[in-house]
């Protein structure tokens, strides 16, 4: 398993409970059964692609899209998303099943292009197939879409250093070999691990191993909260299995997490295999299994910001 790159072909998210809210919110604001619909779709295809690009630290401003006006969507059929200094991103809904992306007549001109959202059938999840940078007539052939790397060069030329970052290689933890950056609990919390466990309330089964190591994240620049910690445990179960776990948890004089934190697990590809929500709860935790050789990234979203870490087994 791989995060998610530049060059990766397509892209597929969750769409989270939040997401769905908003989307509702904008629904009820629409008499018109047919155009309730649209909007729900629109709203849900527009978060879709900010939450990808803002990985990229693509300043996008969801308050300023048409898509994002009550009486504007009740007027057009718009799906526009603006990027900051640069002008309008149209993300168009996909139905399950389509060949095509259609292009309404209001919004064939004064966009930078036309990112293509399709969904699965239980509205789960939207998968960004790629983009074109113009449309001509109403109806864009999915086939003939572009990569959403060339979507970023224009958009964002620099690679962020997150997403070119060396994986950590979890097995060498196991020999007590660990990447810089990386702490025991007791390093990282400042205080004796078991004091920590008694004060969460919950054990800490999993993280209580030698293999197991946390790094703060610097949440800063999303708030003045002091910052998170992420800590990682592994397990082996076998030769070809192993155990690990994830867990997100506040530091210093902060009780609870930001609300609406999103921690994620990403397989190779870049879809989110694994997802859990904060809702001012006091620790965010996941559980999975995974192969020798195998790789897959942790990502932590808050609002507009989200941080990711690579991993290899």
């Amino acid at each position: 398993m791989m995060p998610f790159t530049r060059e990766s072909a397509v892209f597929t998210m969750p769409l989270t409970l939040k997401a769905h809210q908003i989307a509702n919110q904008f629904r009820q604001q629409q008499p018109n059964p047919q155009k309730a619909k649209q909007v729900y779709l629109n709203t849900l295809a527009v978060q879709a692609v900010q939450s990808y690009l803002s990985w990229f630290g693509i300043e996008t401003d969801l308050a300023a899209s048409d898509s994002w006006n009550g009486a504007m969507q009740a007027l057009a059929d718009t799906a526009d998303l603006v990027i900051r200094h640069r002008g309008k991103l149209e993300c168009r809904p996909v139905l399950p099943g389509a060949e095509s992306c259609y292009v309404p007549p209001e919004v064939r001109s004064d966009r930078l292009g036309y990112v293509a959202v399709q969904f699965n059938q239980e509205l789960s999840e939207a998968t960004l197939l790629g983009f074109v940078p113009a449309v001509i007539g109403s109806e864009i052939a999915l086939q003939h879409l572009r990569s959403l790397a060339e979507l970023l060069d224009d958009l964002c030329p620099v690679e962020p250093a997150e997403s070119i970052r060396q994986p950590v290689e979890l097995r060498r933890w196991l020999q007590g070999v660990v990447e810089m950056g990386w702490q025991t609990i007791d390093q990282l919390l400042g205080e004796p691990q078991p004091a920590w466990s008694f004060r969460s309330g919950e054990s800490l089964q999993g993280l209580d191993l030698p293999a197991t190591r946390g790094k703060l994240l610097d949440l800063k620049r999303w708030s003045d909260d002091a910052p998170l910690a992420l800590v990682v445990g592994l397990r082996p179960v076998d030769e070809s299995s192993m155990d690990i776990w994830v867990r997100i948890f506040p530091t210093g004089n902060q009780t609870y997490l930001p609300p609406e934190l999103e921690l994620l697990v990403l397989d190779e590809t870049g879809i989110a295999v694994m997802q859990a929500q904060s809702r001012n709860t006091e620790i965010i935790q996941l559980k999975f299994k995974g192969m020798p050789g195998e790789k897959f990234s942790i990502q932590i979203i808050s609002g507009k910001q989200s941080i990711t870490e690579a991993f290899v087994l």
